[in-house]
């Protein structure tokens, strides 16, 4: 798929996003069985969102109809997908559904190889300043490169690792599962990368969008990678829902030096607004200076300017 389709398609999905969470399921669903239609190559990932929203219709027929669409076709869904995503939930014990989720996470049980964005700048010479950056769950990691690969013409090195681990079968749709296994892949990751010492050990930035943004934001604070700062956008998922740990870890980061930034669009209807400001206020009472900018207009996704704000930032540091 070439970048235009895709952005076509994350468009449209971005749509059908926001009316799923703003409750307007048959408007929703419209929408992903036209995309279904234009885009089949995706029709494992929309299906997922039909999936969902049928449940919340409390369609649990069509729900399953769904599900045993993408299974006829040779598709599956990770046992995760199935088991833990809210809508899903009363549909757990129900026979049909218990049925075509045995086939499915059967399926799923096969190796995936990662297919990671490593870009070494050449207007320069190492060592080379680095920004990692972890991509979304289920998104394109191609999608992501956009936005971040103007990084690199400043004398970035940029890494996007890939996780190995998928939600459904078909095209890009990689996510980070629990925090142990995300830094035991993103510590392989950097040691490939950094094979020939070539990253400069005190100029190591980390960012991250969504889910791959709450994984960055653990990982500076615990010192899991060592980082000198984080520009982080949208944030969600992990262990983002429990302020508590958030403060825990708040309370034990040795690097007292850490700074970072957090941004969010005004129109994300994934990621609440008083959540993102309680942390930044947790995270500024914990002396690590943060800064929180919100972008009108903007959904679930990377504010357009996001390579300028992050540079400006981090250029203070060097």
């Amino acid at each position: 798929m070439n970048l235009e389709a895709r952005l076509r398609y994350r468009e449209l999905q971005r749509k059908s996003t926001e009316l799923y969470y703003a409750e307007k399921y048959q408007e929703a669903m419209n929408i992903d069985k036209d995309l279904v239609k234009e885009f089949p190559e995706l029709k494992t990932a929309i299906c997922y969102s039909l999936i969902a929203t049928a449940s919340k219709m409390k369609d649990y027929e069509l729900t399953c109809n769904f599900l045993k669409e993408v299974l006829d076709e040779g598709g599956w869904y990770s046992e995760l997908i199935l088991r833990e995503s809210p809508a899903l939930i009363p549909l757990q014990g129900l026979p049909k559904f218990e049925d075509l989720v045995k086939l499915s996470v059967s399926r799923s049980k096969q190796p995936s190889k990662s297919n990671n964005i490593t870009v070494i700048p050449d207007n320069t010479d190492p060592p080379y300043p680095l920004m990692l950056s972890l991509h979304g769950g289920g998104g394109f990691i191609e999608d992501e490169y956009e936005v971040w690969k103007s990084i690199g013409t400043q004398g970035y090195l940029l890494g996007i690792p890939r996780s190995t681990n998928l939600y459904w079968s078909g095209m890009d749709n990689a996510y980070w599962p629990d925090y142990q296994s995300s830094v035991k892949e993103i510590h392989k990751y950097m040691g490939e990368i950094n094979r020939n010492n070539i990253i400069d050990p005190d100029r190591r930035f980390i960012g991250g969008f969504s889910q791959g943004g709450g994984v960055a934001l653990q990982m500076a604070l615990t010192g899991d990678i060592s980082v000198c700062s984080f520009v982080i956008v949208a944030p969600g998922g992990g262990i983002l829902d429990e302020p508590d740990k958030w403060q825990s870890l708040i309370d034990d980061t040795k690097n007292n030096e850490l700074r970072g930034m957090i941004i969010r669009g005004t129109e994300d209807l994934a990621i609440p607004r008083d959540k993102l400001k309680d942390l930044v206020v947790m995270l500024n009472n914990g002396g690590i200076s943060c800064e929180f900018i919100e972008y009108p207009n903007l959904g679930h996704w990377y504010p357009p300017d996001l390579v300028d704000i992050a540079t400006s930032f981090l250029v203070s540091f060097e």
